[in-house]
């Protein structure tokens, strides 16, 4: 098949959207199918068409403007035309004028999330609603987001990660770090993960990194240190640590590498993400400050029952390959 994804950022940018799309995208390929990628020129630097992995990408101007982007996304019609499946990533609205122009043209969703604000502005609810009208299936990243956003998902996914060559197996009892790994933004509780971590550094001495970026970077660096964005955060996973992440990405990674996952939320909406996640049963989820330094503390006195719960975690982890989140969407496409 020749397929094209829509995605507002793609590679090189960083984020979980991107890493999916990229490594659906690769599996496909290696089973013959074309990809090309659709995306935005974020960075100036960037040329407008190049190959990545196999990969076809296209880059269009950046732009907020509906007009703009439809003008550069209808220069390519042709290349939508002879497609024989149109996949969109949360950008939806890219396609409407093609949707109308190429009626009978197979359109799907993937959709990969919430916009940060809680409760959902009814504009965000009514435009999900109208994209997946729109959409001849779907799938949801989360089974939370039928709950949200009233979504009917064909597939429901949490995405998937890369099985290490050889994790570095570690006991509990030898953990002397905490890695958090993700945004540093208000929408994933970070006020309240500072706030544990403060508390917990005092009590126990251990060594913070933050592995991310965003608008609590002053802050964060006042306990450790801050990487910014990396591409790979396996080295981060190597390491005698403990995991803090509000990802389903992040905590596979973690998850598959041995290392021992703590997570929090500060919103309904964040608690229904991390619970319902399958998973969630193999590391711990608090809804506090107080329950997230409490189960820290559990877990480094308590450290067989947390070596056992890394143990049946990394099993899970060890089943949710990008081989198989690619065949879901073959399977979306096929039916």
């Amino acid at each position: 098949m020749t397929i094209i994804m829509l995605s507002k950022y793609f590679y090189p940018h960083i984020g979980g959207v991107e890493t999916h799309v990229e490594k659906v995208s690769r599996e496909l390929i290696k089973q013959g199918h074309k990809v090309t990628v659709v995306t935005t020129k974020h960075d100036e630097k960037l040329a407008d068409v190049e190959t990545y992995q196999g990969i076809k990408i296209i880059r269009i101007p950046v732009s907020e403007k509906k007009a703009k982007i439809w003008a550069s996304i209808l220069k390519y019609k042709s290349l939508f035309a002879d497609s024989d499946v149109v996949h969109c990533h949360d950008v939806f609205w890219w396609y409407m004028p093609l949707r109308a122009l190429l009626p009978a043209k197979p359109v799907y969703s993937t959709f990969h999330g919430w916009e940060g604000d809680y409760p959902i502005p009814k504009k965000n609810l009514n435009a999900r609603k109208i994209w997946e009208k729109l959409s001849t299936g779907n799938i949801c990243i989360g089974e939370y987001l039928s709950k949200y956003y009233g979504t009917k998902p064909n597939l429901v996914s949490y995405g998937g990660c890369d099985l290490p060559t050889s994790p570095l197996p570690i006991s509990a009892k030898n953990i002397k770090e905490i890695v958090v790994i993700g945004r540093l933004e208000k929408d994933l509780g970070m006020k309240e993960y500072l706030s544990a971590l403060k508390q917990l550094k005092s009590q126990f001495g251990l060594k913070i990194t933050f592995v991310g970026d965003g608008s609590f970077r002053k802050e964060a660096g006042k306990l450790g240190a801050v990487t910014g964005w990396v591409k790979d955060i396996s080295p981060y996973l190597r390491r005698p640590a403990l995991v803090m992440a509000s990802g389903y990405l992040t905590i596979l990674s973690a998850m598959v590498n041995l290392r021992p996952v703590f997570a929090l939320y500060h919103n309904q909406l964040k608690k229904d993400y991390l619970t319902l996640f399958p998973g969630a049963r193999f590391m711990r989820v608090s809804g506090s400050t107080a329950e997230l330094v409490s189960q820290v503390k559990n877990a480094l006195k308590n450290t067989k029952s947390i070596d056992r719960m890394v143990a049946q975690a990394a099993s899970f982890a060890k089943q949710q390959t990008w081989e198989k989140v690619a065949k879901q969407y073959l399977k979306l496409w096929q039916k």
